[in-house]
């Protein structure tokens, strides 16, 4: 037979055909080279139905899942197909240079992490020890943090089975020998750390609970050690307050509060081999208030966990829910211990804490505070006007200057102490510059949005570095300029900057609040000249 070569007819249908099965290919992703965006790898991906179309009866017949695990990261893909199941489990450690050895961390980093990463918490989870004897009717365990630098060792305290009688707390605990190997090297109760201000674990045990066999005869009396007796199962947490109303120590009180119950969570009871408190058991919380303060700022904050309500011993005793047996008594870090608290004479370089942003978004959702932010919208600079003590007498002139200089920034003149807190929060939300004479007030840095900038006006040799470090742990811009003392018949010798007010000259002022207003011109969406 005499073969006839291919016409060219032939020819350009044969390359017409191969042609649109190449695109058919690509157009539904079967082609074997079509890497995963995700991974890198070779993975065919299922395309989306074309507009309009009806679905698949079965669409297991025409696609098939195939689930890609990389490192933490899964992926589902689907392609048409005989069937396929590829699973990657692991992948190779990455480069040794990624993991820095212990020498490549200096003592700053260490210092930093001791007292601001989770490091801090399971620190304290892992300290815990149980003080009681074994034929105790009580048991009493404390936890302890441990920090870099700090010879110090904070103190937190659970007990369980309690009585309530005569304003005390009775807790029937033979204390162990502080010598047995388990507990050297940490603090017994009856030498825990003493703080300013009467507060912390060793006040409230000396004045307000009976630890030992003194409380054996209370339980006796109120039946306490039957089953049958009704008891209260909540959680009580005794809080003796610094007393006054300064924001940043008060605040220090709650977040020290918070980060106890965080950490009974982490911790292990030997005794039950589970933790002391579960995510459930929060809601249970009820703190009592032991000191006669009268003032009850930021009690919302003391709810964080429980919308029991927060109450005086006074008001504990006359509620007529109270009852003398107790499951669960919490004596909980002071607001001195928190390590916040820490280095805030020293210049310190940390940043990007998770806890701090924890605090943060814990206390925006509870007050129910969106940090949401139309970044289109112009520069806002909240200037904090004190009234009281170290205000800056010539706010106005400095005020009056900046609003005239930048006609397009919002400048904010207000005085904190007018509004609530969270009226003062919800204002800090959306602040880009927030500026004022040193003072509690700085401790909104804990809320200002991210890439805004802090300004701090510090009174004349004033070295505190507190509000500066805060800011780093917010990933915050900080500037900061020192201004004299008012003048004042007074002796310098006898002048106390807590108390004095300040001048600041106007063009040393103008100068700060230019960088500060420059450094957040162009942050994110908010683009626009600010001259």
């Amino acid at each position: 037979m005499i073969r006839r070569p291919l016409s060219f007819l032939t020819i350009a249908i044969a390359i017409f055909v191969i042609f649109y099965l190449y695109h058919f290919a690509n157009q539904f992703a079967v082609s074997p080279h079509l890497r995963s965006p995700v991974t890198g790898d070779d993975t065919r991906i299922a395309p989306p139905p074309p507009l309009g179309a009806q679905p698949d009866a079965n669409p297991k017949d025409r696609y098939i899942t195939v689930t890609t695990t990389v490192s933490s990261v899964t992926t589902k893909t689907a392609f048409s197909g005989s069937k396929v199941d590829t699973t990657v489990d692991s992948v190779a450690p990455l480069p040794a240079d990624y993991s820095p050895s212990d020498d490549d961390l200096d003592q700053d980093a260490t210092w930093c992490e001791t007292r601001y990463s989770p490091t801090y918490l399971q620190t304290i989870a892992k300290n815990a020890r149980p003080f009681c004897k074994p034929e105790s009717q009580s048991q009493l365990d404390c936890l302890h943090s441990t920090m870099y630098g700090e010879p110090r060792k904070d103190s937190l305290c659970i007990a369980r089975n309690i009585v309530f009688e005569d304003l005390r707390f009775n807790i029937d605990c033979e204390l162990r020998d502080p010598h047995e190997p388990d507990l050297m090297g940490y603090p017994h109760p009856h030498n825990f750390q003493s703080y300013w201000y009467e507060t912390g674990p060793r006040i409230i045990m000396t004045q307000f609970t009976k630890i030992g066999s003194e409380a054996a005869p209370v339980f006796e009396k109120h039946a306490c050690s039957n089953p049958a007796t009704p008891r209260d199962d909540g959680y009580k947490i005794l809080i003796k307050r610094e007393g006054g109303r300064n924001y940043w120590h008060s605040l220090m009180e709650i977040l020290s509060f918070y980060f106890t119950i965080d950490a009974l969570q982490m911790s292990i009871n030997k005794k039950t081999g589970k933790p002391y408190m579960s995510a459930a058991d929060t809601s249970k919380i009820q703190v009592i208030i032991l000191d006669k303060h009268d003032n009850k700022n930021y009690f919302e904050l003391w709810n964080y966990f429980s919308p029991k309500p927060v109450l005086t011993l006074d008001e504990y005793v006359k509620d007529p829910s109270t009852k003398p047996c107790i499951s669960n008594l919490i004596i909980p870090l002071p607001g001195a211990a928190n390590p916040l608290w820490q280095g805030d004479w020293d210049p310190r370089i940390c940043d990007h804490s998770i806890i701090v942003s924890t605090i943060r978004s814990r206390i925006l959702k509870h007050l129910k505070i969106s940090a949401a932010r139309d970044l289109r919208s112009p520069i806002n600079v909240t200037f904090i006007d004190r009234k009281g003590s170290r205000k800056l007498i010539n706010s106005k002139e400095l005020t009056d200057a900046l609003i005239a200089a930048y006609p397009k920034v919002n400048v904010n003149v207000v005085d904190m102490a007018k509004l609530s807190l969270k009226e003062q929060i919800s204002l800090v939300v959306n602040t880009d510059v927030l500026v004022g004479v040193h003072g509690a007030g700085h401790t909104h840095v804990l809320f200002l949005p991210s890439q805004s900038s802090l300004v701090e006006i510090l009174p004349a040799d004033l070295g505190h570095r507190g509000f500066r470090n805060l800011a780093g742990l917010r990933g915050i811009r900080y500037f900061s300029d020192h201004a004299p003392m008012a003048p004042s018949d007074k002796p310098d010798a006898l002048r106390d900057w807590h108390a004095e007010d300040v001048v600041f000259d106007k063009d040393a002022f103008m100068k700060l609040m230019e960088v500060a207003i420059q450094s957040v011109a162009h942050r994110g969406l908010l683009d626009s000249d600010v001259s």
